[in-house]
């Protein structure tokens, strides 16, 4: 088991560990490491509501970033990886593939005469059509609060991640980023293909005394009810 060291200021934020049967997927928007755009990698649950479990950025290689996103990828329950292929991503995805081997990789869904197939070719190619589907993806999760986003650097980001009007397209503001919003919105998008039932936790929640008080006097009633008491889980939404 691969196992990562918190670094203060460090490239890699870790919210909560990979726990056992969950899975996980990585979105990758990939730099060159010599301009003011970053290489980031979102780790996503894929129980909804999809949560932001990690988070990597930094101005690394393309060789540095493709070794590290197979640990990463790893660590995280042989998460899905998904890489916007655009130059120079396609170098990532490439290296994946041919040099280490690894074995989850997106494969675009196509929809020809309404029977679904799984494309011959990894990653994802952004277009100025593929871009609004992910957007317009977007724009339900967070209608539907069908994701939960932990990192501010990735919050601030979609707060000035906006349309630009003289260029017909969508992106950061001018002299900021959004490095974080696309790499947050192909996570999403793999994610959501292969959801995931809620995988139950071995340890008990923090409940308010309220909700805390109704579980117990309703565990006290079914042993009241059964001969073999039983008390099971109640879901409270």
């Amino acid at each position: 088991m691969l196992d990562f060291r918190e670094v203060a200021n460090g490239p890699l934020e870790v919210w909560h560990l990979p726990e056992s049967r969950r899975k996980y997927t990585v979105g990758i928007d990939t730099s060159t490491g010599l301009s003011k755009d970053w290489t980031v990698m979102q780790v996503l649950t894929n129980t909804i509501p999809h949560e932001q479990v990690a988070m990597f950025r930094a101005k690394w290689s393309v060789v540095d970033s493709a070794a590290f996103a197979v640990q990463l990828g790893l660590f995280y329950n042989t998460a899905m990886i998904i890489v916007e292929t655009n130059y120079p991503g396609n170098a990532v995805q490439d290296a994946l593939i041919q040099t280490y081997k690894y074995p989850r990789n997106y494969q675009a869904e196509q929809h020809l005469d309404e029977s679904p197939n799984i494309s011959s070719k990894y990653g994802f190619t952004t277009t100025q059509a593929s871009k609004w589907l992910l957007i317009r993806e977007m724009q339900e999760a967070l209608e539907k609060k069908a994701i939960i986003m932990n990192d501010i650097v990735t919050i601030d980001e979609f707060g000035t991640y906006v349309f630009i009007e003289d260029k017909s397209k969508t992106g950061a503001a001018q002299g900021l980023n959004d490095d974080c919003v696309m790499a947050m919105m192909l996570a999403y998008h793999a994610a959501m293909l292969w959801p995931q039932n809620k995988v139950r936790k071995k340890q008990p929640i923090n409940l308010h005394d309220d909700i805390r008080q109704q579980r117990d006097m309703l565990a006290r009633f079914t042993e009241q009810m059964s001969k073999k008491p039983k008390v099971g889980t109640i879901q409270v939404m």
